[in-house]
Formats: structure tokens, sequence, C-alpha cells
């Protein structure tokens, strides 16, 4: 399993940044050949429970990362948010711990995430993580820079 962390520290409030961190359908704007599907899109709208899936492919080539959130909290003007969300698909599993948290200049955003990719060895973690944590600190920069 490999483990990597991104934290940003953006100039936005707390619930802001969560807003944006969470609109799933901004997710299929800023992740190239991705789209996200689910019956909650909005963070506001997801849930202890809430399905999602994030389908990356060109045509019929490609695969589903469907998600679960474990657990929800979101955060206030002066309380940290986090959730824990499970990736249960047959390519990609493993897990999402994101915390936002208010700070006097904004907020930091921490997302840490453990992925296991079918068929990649144990050995090549590292180039996992390594291209996991760029790939994925792009995508939140992109989603925390949308109004």
């Amino acid at each position: 399993m490999a483990d990597f962390e991104v934290h940003l520290v953006p100039p936005l409030t707390a619930p802001e940044a969560w807003r944006r961190v969470l609109d799933l359908r901004a997710h299929t704007a800023v992740i190239p050949l991705t789209t996200v599907t689910g019956d909650a899109m909005a963070a506001s709208d997801l849930v202890d429970g809430s399905r999602f899936v994030a389908r990356t492919g060109l045509g019929p080539v490609g695969f589903d990362d469907v998600m679960v959130v474990d657990s929800i909290v979101p955060p206030t003007p002066t309380t940290a948010g986090t959730a824990r969300i499970r990736k249960e698909g047959k390519v990609v599993r493993g897990a999402i711990d994101l915390s936002v948290t208010p700070t006097a200049a904004g907020s930091t955003v921490v997302w840490r995430q453990q992925i296991n990719v079918r068929g990649v060895p144990a050995v090549l973690d590292r180039v996992v993580a390594t291209v996991a944590r760029a790939a994925y600190g792009t995508a939140l920069r992109k989603l925390l820079a949308r109004g």
C-alpha cells in the first residue's frame, strides 16, 4: 500500500476550502479523462454512507474508482472538518483522510491517502506514492482555485 500526503494553505475560509475540495462535479472538470457520478455531488450533500464513482478512461477502456464516505464532519469558521473516504474498486483500493482546519490566514488542507493499485507490486509503492502525490496535489490546487 502506497501512502502519501498533500498539504495546502489556501487563502480561503475552512468552509469554502471544504466546499471546493468536495465539489465532486468540479473533479470531473479538473481531473483528465475522469467523470465523477453519484447521488450526492456537493460537499453539503455528502453524508456517512454516500457513494460515488470516478470513471477514468478513454471510450470503453478504463476503470471505476468506487468510493464510500465512512465519516464526514464539515468544518466551521472556527473548527476543523474531517472526512474519511474508502476506495473499494476492483482496480484502486485504499482510503482518503481529509482535514480542513481554519487558520488566521485562511485554512490548511491536508489530504492523506493510502492507495493500492491492483497488479502493481509493493516494491513500486514509492513510485506510486510519488506519482499520486503529484497528481492529487495538482487536482487539489485546481479545485481550490475554482470559484
